[in-house]
């Protein structure tokens, strides 16, 4: 099984019993040996089918990937093998290499629940199950009392696991936006409350709200900086018990910045930042918009600027960047609320070429509930 990516069956429905799956006699010892390891499970039934496949681990080789399942749920085990292969492999390049010497996946009475080595799933739950080798089994961070740095990582490398499965590019725009319609609900809960404390709101605080938050914080630093700073939280955080602050201040570091203002508002409230765009003014080739902030959350500035295609020569600010030939991206940085004023006038100047729209989070990271008047002219 260690020479190919098919399934291979050691077990199958008709070979059950002494003397056939197991060896011949009334009572069988078995010896499990497992390292570094903060949990345990294990599965039985006298009707299991076992078959076995391989995932090739960056620099370690191949490993054994284990399915036992009831005849009956077959089904749901058919592609499970090749789930948790490109689970396995996607996410030991992504972060680190998987430590164990196998991997199991067992029909038990949840198709959905991690431990180290092993997980019971079927293929339905493959991806995400496997990925909770890393957090919180390799890295020891506390499930139950911090479950966003569990689950909601979780969350969030699955969307680039179905990216990477599905041979395209991930997406993160939109989705920071997103909070903006859930935000200040009393059902929410704070993501540094304990899990077991967010009631009617614990799916939303537990699972789906952390991608929400590394989107806007890719959309202030980039996608690609927040994934390779997570990647080396993992490594030097493994088997160390990570905290959220241990977190906070790895990433802070790593990204070259202080986003103290970023994780208290995303972990220690509920607020949002709507934005909108209040008025834009031209004069002698300077266009002067005005952002108001109406949320508690800050955020930078970020607008993108559409020029009509025919007229003079458009010049390039030092905070800008064209995107095309008819399209130009402006920032300026979360500072400029810290003076506590609610609007910000943001002065181009790209020359006397006409703009036709500006568009305020024009990748929908920050949280708004109304994104529609982040456009100038209304639409």
């Amino acid at each position: 099984m260690l020479n190919s990516d098919e399934d291979v069956i050691i077990v199958s429905e008709s070979e059950r019993g002494p003397g056939k799956s197991t060896a011949p006699g009334d009572k069988l010892t078995w010896h499990f040996v497992a390292d570094k390891v903060n949990d345990f499970a294990w599965a039985t039934a006298e009707n299991f089918i076992w078959k076995a496949t391989r995932a090739t681990i960056p620099g370690k080789g191949a490993i054994p990937i284990h399915m036992v399942y009831a005849p009956e749920r077959a089904g749901s085990f058919e592609r499970a093998g090749k789930v948790s292969r490109h689970a396995l492999e996607f996410y030991s390049s992504l972060w680190a290499p998987y430590p164990f010497p196998q991997f199991t996946m067992q029909d038990g009475p949840s198709a959905g629940m991690e431990y180290p080595i092993v997980i019971n799933s079927n293929q339905g739950a493959a991806d995400h199950e496997t990925g909770h080798q890393w957090w919180p089994m390799t890295l020891g961070t506390n499930e139950t009392r911090y479950s966003w740095m569990d689950e909601g990582f979780n969350q969030y490398m699955n969307i680039l696991s179905r990216a990477d499965n599905d041979k395209k590019p991930y997406n993160q725009d939109g989705l920071g936006q997103s909070y903006g319609r859930t935000s200040g609900s009393e059902d929410e809960a704070p993501m540094m409350w304990n899990a077991d404390y967010a009631g009617g709101g614990y799916s939303f605080q537990t699972y789906g709200k952390t991608p929400l938050m590394l989107s806007m914080l890719g959309g202030i630093v980039g996608d690609e900086a927040v994934v390779n700073a997570m990647k080396k939280y993992t490594v030097a955080w493994s088997y160390k018990h990570p905290s959220p602050w241990d977190y906070i201040f790895f990433m802070n570091n790593e990204l070259g910045q202080d986003l103290e203002w970023f994780w208290y508002y995303w972990l220690w409230t509920t607020e949002s930042v709507e934005g909108s765009i209040q008025d834009v003014k031209s004069t002698n080739g300077k266009t002067t918009v005005t952002v108001l902030q109406a949320g508690e959350m800050p955020s930078p500035v970020v607008l993108k600027v559409e020029f009509e295609a025919e007229g003079p020569a458009i010049k390039t600010p030092s905070n800008a960047k064209m995107i095309d030939a008819t399209t130009a991206e402006v920032t300026w940085p979360v500072s400029v609320w810290f003076n506590g004023s609610r609007t910000y006038n943001a002065v181009m100047d790209f020359g006397k070429r006409k703009i036709k729209k500006i568009t305020f989070d024009p990748h929908g990271r920050f949280p708004d509930s109304n994104p529609a008047d982040n456009v100038w002219p209304r639409e």
